[in-house]
């Protein structure tokens, strides 16, 4: 078997590591950016894993997973292994930043706002 040795973090470092990634939190799946959310607001694992029917260490792995997650290299990569990252998503990210399309090319072309395109683009700069 090969078990990889986890690294302990502390609840503060976790904390400090979501307040940090805003930019990557924003494009995890909604129900981990739920809990993310939950969790810098209630700083709690006890309230969470109450209010969802787990115990504390359950919700502890689970937002460390998040954690280990965003803090991946090759979080882009990570995003469409698990699919977070939707199929327009990331053919507006291509159309950028491989074929150099413009916002307002890209807009026309996926039948999307500017703004909608802007803020995707935005999101995948600021990783």
């Amino acid at each position: 078997m090969n078990h990889k040795k986890q690294q302990k973090i502390t609840k503060n470092e976790l904390l400090n590591l979501f307040e940090k990634s805003a930019g990557r939190i924003d494009l995890l799946a909604e129900r981990e950016k739920a809990l993310v959310r939950l969790f810098m607001d209630s700083q709690k694992f006890r309230t969470m894993a109450k209010s969802a029917a787990v115990s504390d260490a359950t919700m502890a792995r689970r937002l460390k997973k998040i954690a280990r997650l965003i803090s991946r290299d090759d979080f882009i990569t990570a995003l469409i292994e698990t699919n977070d990252l939707s199929t327009k998503e990331m053919e507006i990210t291509r159309d950028h930043f491989v074929n150099g399309l413009t916002i307002t090319d890209i807009s026309r072309n996926k039948n999307l706002s500017r703004y909608k395109v802007r803020k995707i683009i935005n999101q995948m700069r600021n990783l």
